[in-house]
């Protein structure tokens, strides 16, 4: 099994924790935050690993036209079971394993999202590269991973090593901390802009949080980076 096979068979569960999760709900508040300042004119987004649709939703719901891209078919049909209940004709979705290798025939967007992908690829500068190539000159990726240097991720992990579960931490590959990512942007041809953390809403990591910055004690990285125009 792959990390696309895992996803698909979860895809309920996964897309019922949006609802339930308070980790979840952070996450959409986060991506609003940075789609807040990031994404005002922006025409054309893509979502890469879009999973059951719910940040591609975010998107288009702004007005903005959406691609959601993901190579989970479970994951698929309910985004679009979700864009079709939240009435938006704006959003499409496409079957593709990423990353994309060959971008000819794909519009450049305005702006790319990327929640929690670009970990489960075999590299991560080919992703960022990949995505870079997708962006118009000028254009924002805005992306997570985990974070390498949260506490509770390395007892997750550590966990992980002794039992196997969560099972999901076995298809996760790269987490980073903020000098990782800021050298892989360099050589990926992206300006980083910022980056923030998030994912302390459960109460180990609320408990964290009122000892230690927020570096130690959330499970993840948002970063925003951009496509600098050519002179």
């Amino acid at each position: 099994m792959d990390a696309v096979e895992f996803y698909s068979g979860v895809a309920t569960e996964f897309h019922s924790s949006y609802q339930k999760d308070a980790n979840r709900h952070e996450r959409v508040r986060v991506f609003d935050d940075f789609l807040n300042r990031y994404a005002a004119g922006a025409s054309f987004a893509y979502d890469m690993g879009c999973g059951s649709g719910v940040l591609a939703c975010e998107l288009a719901g702004r007005g903005i036209e959406t691609v959601g891209i993901d190579g989970a078919p479970g994951m698929l049909a309910i985004a679009e079971r979700t864009a079709r209940e939240h009435g938006l004709s704006n959003l499409h979705f496409r079957q593709q394993v990423l990353p994309i290798a060959d971008t000819r025939g794909f519009r450049q967007a305005d702006i790319i999202i990327s929640s929690s992908a670009i970990e489960y690829l075999n590299s991560i500068p080919e992703a960022l590269r990949a995505l870079r190539n997708l962006l118009k000159e000028g254009g924002v990726v805005v992306f997570s991973v985990s974070n390498r240097d949260s506490i509770s991720r390395k007892v997750a992990r550590w966990i992980y090593h002794l039992t196997g579960r969560p099972q999901y931490l076995g298809f996760s590959r790269h987490p980073m901390d903020a000098k990782d990512i800021e050298a892989a942007l360099s050589v990926s041809g992206l300006t980083y802009l910022e980056h923030a953390y998030f994912a302390r809403a459960d109460r180990f990591n609320r408990f964290l949080g009122l000892l230690l910055p927020p570096r130690l004690s959330s499970n993840m990285i948002i970063v925003a980076a951009r496509k600098e125009t050519q002179i």
